[in-house]
């Protein structure tokens, strides 16, 4: 696999996509770190509802705001999960130099449960593989990878199947993945040195390299 290949398209793929990458990146992380702000914000109010409890001094607000608590959690990790598949859609509509945009990002979130569930079971595989050491965990990681871009294609196909798609889709691939995003080290470096501004660029860059080897996989 022709890794600077890969990273030619990438760029390539990011100076004729309008809006830029970069801006787009950018939208998509500002909105799931204010998904998880609101998420956070909301537990403080349930610990502080679930203390209340605890006291016995629980009113009809605080039921509520504990309630809310415990729901909000799975609500914002399926906000979360269709903004991933839909940004992993944006990706490949670059790579593939068709028209892509903002819109992408909230394009797929008819298929919310769908994209909560195969996130959710790649969590448990890889959770359960780490469970043995952190190296067979790494594996199963990569094992996986490609499974969302599968379900971004195919939106009709189930989470399971996904999941065994993209293990046969690694296999003997694993090193070739393993390798190429070894070869971004000195751009993590430069974020590191930059303070992480150098972040706006790196990121679209190594998601749309990510899409690119999807598609020499297919």
């Amino acid at each position: 696999m022709d890794r600077i290949q890969l990273k030619t398209n990438a760029k390539s793929a990011m100076r004729a996509a309008r809006p830029h990458p970069v801006l787009v990146a950018l939208v998509y992380v500002l909105i799931l770190a204010a998904v998880q702000a609101v998420i956070s914000m909301i537990s403080g109010l349930g610990d502080a509802a679930a203390a209340l409890l605890a006291e016995g001094s629980m009113s009809l607000g605080s039921a509520g705001s504990l309630a809310i608590a415990i729901l909000l959690p799975f609500v914002g990790a399926m906000v979360m999960s269709f903004l991933q598949l839909g940004y992993v859609t944006y990706t490949l509509h670059v790579i593939d130099h068709k028209p892509a945009g903002f819109g992408d990002l909230f394009s797929c979130a008819r298929y919310f449960l769908k994209a909560w569930g195969l996130g959710l079971m790649i969590s448990i595989f890889v959770g359960l593989w780490s469970l043995l050491l952190w190296f067979p965990g790494v594996i199963a990681s990569y094992r996986y990878s490609q499974a969302f871009f599968i379900l971004a294609e195919n939106p009709e196909k189930g989470v399971m199947e996904c999941i065994r798609e993209s293990k046969a889709m690694m296999k003997g691939r694993k090193m070739d993945r393993f390798v190429l995003d070894l070869s971004f080290i000195p751009w993590y470096l430069l974020c590191f040195v930059t303070c992480g501004i150098a972040f706006l660029y790196v990121t679209p860059y190594t998601d749309l390299t990510s899409a690119a080897f999807y598609r020499s996989l297919r």
